[in-house]
């Protein structure tokens, strides 16, 4: 028993083989604290107090550079409040750190999480093992390749928002802004951070599917036998063949023999005389096709093969029910156990998930508000100065919601297939049509109902399409309504200037009244004292 676990175990590739390019990179920047060696040799998890030591001070390195790359880069800043209004000074102020606090959430729950993650794919494992046992294999190459697609676009896009800005809107002829590079360090490791939970996302989602393909078998298989039983008791009511005469056809069943292997009616003469008694008496689905009607191989002929053997039938497990039953318990407990692991990997990712939907939301707000002012010719904040150029500001945009999309649709998508195990069971005890089955169904979608599996950000809402389109919809909110608040500014403003300017001009005139008055005055007495005679 040891040895067939053993050899089970090796057959299973562990799905931590598919992360190594990805682990690296992250170890490098400062996201995982696990250790490297352990991880190197046997693709696990582990803590690591070094690992910790590296990962805490990367966090202050990083802290401090981006400080210093807002004090750098804030002189337009420090005037943003007297030229603008005072909303786009406090929009800027309260963005200008909402990356850096991401980028500390995600390492600090990284930091928090270091043991239980690596029990997470532990439990990966072992569901894969459980399902090899069930001859249900899966291929976690897909998985490596799409690491390395997400990969790819991650140092395309921020290389592309990098240097793009850089060269654009950043004067590069000054040492300091070598600074700006460290504009793209809380997105990087974001980005890499949602990679781990994507791709373990996905890979629950290929289990729950796999399952379900594995009960579409069944049902697949149980039809076939349906089919088969049909098409022989068909052939049973017919009338003996005369081995002397070519096969009579009925036009009726004409479209069976085109579905099950495209025969041509006229050439099949030949080989009848081996229908034998009992079972099987067509000739054509005894000789050019197995017992589910599928072509055989055509180099057996049939007077080299056993005339028993091609009455054979492979009896389909759901017409057995005491036999399926296990099977279909031990599919149920895989599934509870795929359910449990998404609700763990859902409570780790919680706080980073959060954080990066509150960012998503409010960076494409900002984003989109700060492109309306810089047509205003306003000044905005010097970090969001990618938003002065519009082809940089819908690159940002489109890597920005990429993220937040991809993660909700594949939540929703995993969710999906978790619930629709329960409506593959129910298809294998409809097309069974058996009592004793229709009892085993009820019992374990029962089960299934109560162990469903839905991905939310610490509660506050469900990852979701609908949610998507809630936030879609605040967006554009949002939007209209900081654009009106700073079209109102703007008038309030205009007015200030130009009362300013009225009273400048009314006491200029009133200096000048005042000027006349005193002038007239001196004339008149001049005129006076000059035309009085003297004593």
């Amino acid at each position: 028993m040891a040895r067939e676990q053993s050899s089970e175990a090796a057959a299973v590739q562990p799905l931590l083989e598919q992360f190594q390019q990805l682990f690296f990179i992250s170890k490098i920047v400062g996201i995982l604290p696990q250790d490297l060696d352990k991880f190197r040799s046997r693709n696990v998890l582990e803590k690591s107090r070094n690992g910790m030591i590296y990962m805490l001070v990367t966090l202050v390195v990083y802290v401090l550079l981006y400080n210093v790359l807002i004090y750098s880069f804030g002189e337009e800043d420090r005037t943003l409040k007297a030229s603008q209004s005072t909303l786009t000074f406090v929009i800027g102020l309260f963005l200008t750190y909402i990356g850096l606090i991401m980028m500390g959430t995600d390492q600090l729950t990284a930091l928090r999480n270091q043991g239980r993650i690596g029990e997470l794919y532990e439990r990966i494992r072992h569901v894969d093992e459980r399902l090899y046992q069930e001859k249900c294999v899966l291929d976690n190459s897909t998985i490596g390749r799409r690491i390395r697609i997400m990969l790819g676009m991650t140092i395309i896009f921020e290389l592309s928002i990098l240097l793009a800005t850089y060269i654009k809107l950043v004067d590069y002829t000054q040492w300091m802004s070598v600074l700006w590079l460290v504009s793209a360090i809380p997105t990087f490791i974001n980005t890499l951070d949602k990679i781990w939970f994507a791709v373990s996302l996905y890979a629950l989602k290929e289990r729950f599917e796999a399952i379900n393909a594995t009960l579409e078998e069944l049902v697949a298989t149980h039809e076939k036998f349906k089919l088969w039983l049909r098409g022989d008791q068909e052939a049973a009511a017919a009338p003996p063949l005369d081995s002397s005469q070519p096969p009579q056809y009925d036009s009726n069943l004409e479209y069976l023999y085109k579905e099950l292997g495209g025969l041509d009616m006229g050439s099949i003469g030949k080989g009848s005389s081996m229908s034998g008694s009992g079972k099987n008496k067509v000739a054509p689905v005894a000789h050019s096709m197995n017992s589910f009607g599928e072509p055989i191989d055509p180099s057996d002929k049939a007077g080299n093969r056993n005339p028993m053997a091609s009455n054979m039938v492979h009896e389909s497990e759901l017409g057995n029910a005491a036999k399926v039953e296990e099977k279909l318990n031990n599919l149920c407990q895989v599934h509870d156990e795929i359910c449990e692991i998404g609700k763990a990997m859902n409570e780790l990712w919680s706080y980073p998930i959060l954080s990066l939907m509150a960012y998503g939301f409010l960076i494409f707000t900002a984003q989109l508000y700060f492109l309306y002012c810089a047509t205003q010719f306003q000044s905005i904040p010097s970090l969001f100065r990618s938003a002065k150029n519009p082809l940089i500001t819908v690159i940002a945009l489109s890597y920005t919601s990429g993220k937040c999309v991809y993660l909700i649709y594949l939540s929703w998508k995993t969710s999906l297939a978790s619930k629709r195990t329960g409506i593959s069971l129910h298809k294998c005890g409809v097309v069974a049509d058996d009592n004793l089955l229709y009892e085993i169904v009820n019992h374990l979608s029962l089960k299934l109902l109560n162990h469903s599996v839905d991905f939310s950000a610490c509660g506050f809402f469900t990852l979701d399409m609908e949610t998507l389109y809630g936030v879609s919809g605040g967006i554009t909110s949002y939007l209209i309504i900081l654009i009106q608040f700073n079209l109102a500014a703007q008038q309030a403003k205009e007015a200030i200037q130009t009362f300013s300017s009225l009273n400048d001009t009314a006491g200029l005139v009133g200096a000048a009244t005042d000027m006349y008055n005193s002038s007239s005055t001196l004339h008149d007495l001049v005129t006076t004292t000059m035309l009085t005679p003297t004593g």
